[in-house]
């Protein structure tokens, strides 16, 4: 008996229904990328539009107290400033990393401005309505050892041990008396802190950091406190890329055979950067 043309209709339909399907099932799914927790190596860079507050005091060398100065309002130093920081990442093992950072745009600063109040900064009086020529220039070095004792696949938390050098270079000159007074610091500040890494999605994460020091010694005193919190987006197995928000605070003291004095400065502020993961 001849096939009418609904029949037909329908056997085509099956076939096609059935070839459709079995295409779909014979092609791969949607590659994801990999977990961003499984990294053995990253390289990541950034920028951080940076708030500041600066204070600084540096004593006369007879020991006479030095006048404490806001950098931002008494020198007219910029607040606010983009500093690049750069940050490579080895997993040794599993569960142990070490981070390496360093500022590749540092957070250094200058201002001439006409001083609204006296000043002493070290053997100089800085008078009111004398024009002073300023600088800061700020350095950074970190390095953390991490040990992860909870990891999971969507989960890493650890703790970490390590390191900063902090140096920092202070200036203030006084352009019509030929008179300049500088100061510079550097030192380890051997730090504790946490570590934790979260896995929202197949592609969104959240990281966090802290870090923090308390030291207490014959000749200074002082105490920093660093964090970093951030949101992520792996965009392919290598690629990252990452908005949130960090700073650091640091408060010095010291008193020396030479001079004694001290040095505050909070900066902070939201970042945005990009990571290169294998």
């Amino acid at each position: 008996m001849p096939k009418t043309p609904a029949c037909q209709f329908r056997r085509c339909v099956a076939v096609a229904i059935l070839f459709t399907s079995s295409a779909a099932l014979a092609r791969p799914p949607d590659a994801e990328p990999d977990n961003l927790l499984n990294d053995r190596f990253t390289l990541q860079a950034g920028f951080i539009q940076t708030s500041n507050q600066t204070g600084i005091r540096l004593d006369s060398s007879a020991g006479t107290p030095g006048t404490g100065i806001n950098a931002e309002n008494d020198l007219g130093l910029p607040d606010h400033k983009l500093t690049g920081l750069g940050e490579i990442m080895f997993r040794m093992r599993e569960r142990h990393r070490i981070r390496v950072a360093t500022y590749f745009l540092p957070l250094d600063r200058r201002a001439t401005t006409v001083l609204a109040r006296t000043l002493d900064f070290g053997d100089t009086t800085y008078n009111v309505n004398d024009t002073v020529a300023s600088q800061l220039q700020v350095r950074l070095l970190s390095v953390n050892y991490t040990y992860s004792f909870v990891r999971t696949e969507r989960v890493e938390f650890g703790a970490s041990l390590g390191f900063d050098v902090i140096s920092f270079d202070a200036m203030a000159t006084i352009p019509a008396r030929l008179r300049t007074e500088d100061d510079s610091r550097s030192g380890p500040a051997p730090l504790a802190g946490l570590d934790g890494t979260v896995r929202i999605s197949s592609r969104f994460y959240a990281e966090a950091r802290a870090q923090y020091l308390k030291v207490d010694l014959s000749n200074a005193s002082g105490t920093f406190k660093a964090f970093d919190a951030s949101v992520l987006y792996r965009l392919n197995p290598n690629v990252t890329f990452g908005i949130g928000y960090a700073g650091y605070d640091v408060s010095v003291d010291w008193v020396t055979s030479a001079n004694s004095g001290s040095f505050g400065l909070r900066s902070i502020g939201p970042q945005a950067f990009a990571r290169i993961g294998f």
